[in-house]
């Protein structure tokens, strides 16, 4: 299956917690809509239970954040949107939700922002404070060690950047979060980056990891165990398997399964996603009808 969420090497570094409730297709670069939405000013914060913090320690972890920037095509191009908006981003005063290493908000900083609030609430914020300062931007860039919905921002912002996307789209479940600084910090025509959100689904077929893992069970070690096979099918479609295809397997043009508007996305649809949809073949048989006769 295609999903825009999925970094250039296949691989997600930790799970993400599942939240209140998601680069697809097209957002990033996409021009700012009409500001934030009409709901309550002040969003109520959810609770920080265990499984929060679990996932906040998960994600102070350095190996995490080397690979997330490893993948130079997602990196460059949330450099390259943010540089393609300098003009809404200049002069303004931008938040970066889960900042990580601080990449997008020193990016910001380069093109211009004259205050960037940079929010994460894992312990990988105190190495974001030591690049700041590395990269002498102190004066420009506030790191705020903390969840968006604890932290105290004391001015609206006129751009949110947030890296939140994931396998599926909507697996690393961040968009929630996205959605409560949105609610509570977001100017009126202010600028989300990314803007929009599209998930993609294909049939696949994957013969080497039926073979690896099915047809394996016929024969161990001169032992038959073909009475394996059907628990190992069942075991196989049950688990996700995150892994990168070439394209021969994919068996259908993609299709879109869901959209997200950043603008207008409300965090109680992120329960649940429902869609109907059809699958349309990449391939072309040709029927030639007739009778042939020998020369």
């Amino acid at each position: 299956m295609f999903t825009g969420g999925a970094d250039g090497n296949g691989h997600l570094p930790r799970p993400r917690r599942p939240r209140r409730g998601g680069l697809g297709g097209g957002g990033i670069g996409s021009p700012p809509g009409q500001g934030s939405s009409t709901v309550q000013p002040y969003p109520a914060a959810p609770p920080c239970t265990d499984y929060d913090m679990a996932y906040f320690k998960a994600y102070s972890h350095i190996g995490v954040h080397e690979e997330m920037l490893k993948d130079h095509v997602r990196t460059s191009t949330y450099r390259n949107a943010i540089m393609h908006h300098q003009d809404l981003i200049s002069g303004k005063v931008v938040l970066d939700v889960g900042c990580g290493t601080g990449v997008l908000s020193i990016f910001c900083a380069f093109a211009g922002a004259t205050r960037v609030y940079a929010v994460d609430a894992s312990d990988i914020a105190i190495q974001a404070m030591e690049i700041v300062r590395e990269n002498e931007l102190s004066d420009k860039v506030v790191v705020l060690h903390g969840r968006i919905e604890d932290v105290n921002i004391e001015e609206k912002v006129d751009v949110i950047v947030s890296e939140w996307m994931g396998y599926m789209l909507l697996y690393e479940s961040m968009l929630g979060s996205v959605i409560f600084a949105r609610d509570k910090w977001l100017k009126p025509g202010g600028l989300i980056l990314p803007s929009h959100a599209s998930l993609y689904m294909a049939p696949i077929t994957n013969s080497q990891r039926y073979h690896d893992s099915v047809y394996f069970w016929r024969d161990v070690y001169g032992i038959k165990m073909s009475s394996m096979m059907p628990l190992a099918k069942q075991c196989a479609f049950m688990e996700p398997s995150v892994e990168t295809i070439s394209g021969e397997n994919v068996l259908t043009w993609p299709t879109v399964v869901s959209q997200v508007d950043c603008y207008t996305i409300q965090a109680q649809e992120l329960e649940t996603i429902t869609a109907t949809f059809k699958f349309t073949s990449m391939l072309q048989v040709l029927v030639i009808s007739g009778t042939s006769k020998n020369p």
